[in-house]
């Protein structure tokens, strides 16, 4: 295998039971392509990684159960398709393959999609059809405009975020004949809490919210805490994106994390090494000039925080608030409403049921005034 030849690998239909990585006995950076479609491969290595130029992975019609996430640092991939295996769940940690165009992941069992996948930028193509997906994120892209999103025939799913169906389906037409889901009429679905609405349907609780409300009760103190910390997380990472790349120097303390430390009143959050250098891995690659997340700058900085306060702040918020004027993030403690609305598909038109979010009953009585809201009531299975 030459170091200069870029290679190919069509491994389809071999049998192959693991993942053939040790075949390539040290020429692993020469490889951009794997196919290994419908083989009996049940296990993706951790040391995967080392295909450090790949960029195109085909694992469709094996039996893999989980992703490792250590794929996140195949920073070259841009296409992944491992659709028709069994799947359960999505490492949160695939949004660091910043460079993914096209992910494929048709044909598994995920009951839900991380949120950081609306980190990916560059993604141009997702695909969840054939899953069991109970919910979808306000925000499942990054750019709605730019990217095909697909979740046909979840059963499960029977209601849509408001903000998804109002950027990405309205007026607009979608690529399939028959949704196979989002139907309200069949009461199988499972869940301590159900929301009942119109006194007929019952439908999951769309999201992972802890605390579900219509009554003018204020959040708590810890989830407002989250809410402010994100703002000001987020408000940081735009300044840092928005700088020059001179602003990356290393004797310059960004400005977002300056911004930070004002706004702590002075605490000190940058890091220096023994000389008393600055150092972070915010201050990126010169000629290089790469996007941060609010992720980047929580694990750089905050990596001290209990693991269920960063990990909150690291996957961000289930949703924003749906009053455009708004847009405070929301983690556990939401204000839900629904309505229903209409989607196009090629040879007809379907009503939907949407759920939106809120962050307080104000926001939420302001949106109501311009909606045909639905009643709905929370209880209990037992």
């Amino acid at each position: 295998m030459s170091a200069q030849v870029p290679t190919v690998l069509h491994w389809n239909y071999r049998g192959f039971t693991e993942f053939p990585l040790q075949k390539l006995q040290g020429d692993e950076t020469d490889v951009i392509d794997i196919y290994l479609k419908e083989n009996l491969i049940s296990r993706i290595p951790s040391d995967i990684c080392k295909l450090s130029n790949l960029e195109s992975l085909y694992l469709s019609g094996n039996d893999i159960t989980e992703l490792p996430r250590e794929i996140s640092k195949l920073c070259s991939l841009k296409c992944l398709d491992i659709s028709g295996n069994r799947l359960r769940f999505i490492p949160d940690e695939i949004a660091e393959a910043r460079n993914l165009k096209f992910l494929i992941l048709d044909e598994n069992e995920l009951e839900h999609i991380p949120l950081r996948l609306a980190e990916l930028r560059s993604l141009r193509y997702l695909s969840v059809c054939d899953n069991k997906l109970k919910w979808l994120p306000q925000r499942p892209v990054f750019n709605y405009h730019h990217c095909e999103f697909r979740f046909w025939r979840n059963t499960d799913l029977k209601t849509l975020p408001y903000s998804l169906w109002y950027h990405m389906f309205r007026e607009q037409q979608t690529r399939s004949l028959n949704i196979g889901c989002l139907d309200t009429n069949d009461d199988k679905t499972t869940g301590r809490i159900k929301i009942l609405k119109n006194k007929a349907a019952v439908i999951p609780v769309p999201g992972s919210y802890q605390i579900i409300t219509k009554s003018p009760a204020p959040p708590s103190l810890f989830e407002l805490s989250k809410r402010k910390f994100y703002q000001l997380i987020c408000r940081a990472v735009n300044s840092i994106n928005n700088q020059s790349l001179s602003y990356f120097n290393r004797n310059k303390t960004n400005e977002g994390v300056s911004f930070l430390e004002e706004y702590l009143e002075g605490i000190n959050i940058s890091q220096s090494d023994i000389n008393g250098n600055y150092k972070t891995r915010l201050k990126g690659n010169v000629g290089a000039q790469r996007i941060y997340v609010p992720s980047d700058l929580i694990e750089e900085y905050y990596c001290y925080l209990p693991n269920f306060i960063k990990s909150d702040l690291c996957n961000g918020p289930v949703s924003r608030c749906e009053n455009v004027i708004c847009k405070k993030p929301v983690f556990e403690f939401v204000f839900l409403e629904f309505c229903t609305q209409k989607i196009i598909l090629i040879d007809k038109t379907e009503d939907i049921t949407l759920s939106a979010v809120f962050c307080s009953k104000r926001c939420a009585d302001l949106w109501k005034a311009e909606k045909n809201v639905l009643e709905w009531e929370l209880f209990n299975e037992n």
